[in-house]
């Protein structure tokens, strides 16, 4: 996907199954990448920043809010 920091993301419909943040976010929620360098099994994980605490999410949980021009 190339997320770097700073990009800012919105959480996708996948994030209602993560039962550890059930009731804290949900979908469509907005936040920025914090940190990139995370791997789980060989898929990278994004350090999201929403509201002051930060979220672990695979790259299929988040996407892009807008491409560069």
């Amino acid at each position: 996907m190339g997320l770097k920091e700073g990009d800012l993301v919105i959480t996708l419909p996948n994030v209602e199954k993560i039962r550890a943040i059930i009731d804290k976010i949900g979908p469509g929620v907005v936040g920025v990448i914090t940190q990139t360098n995370s791997r789980f099994d060989d898929k990278a994980v994004y350090g999201v920043l929403v509201e002051g605490t930060i979220y672990y999410l695979f790259e299929d949980e988040i996407e892009k809010v807008e491409e560069e021009c």
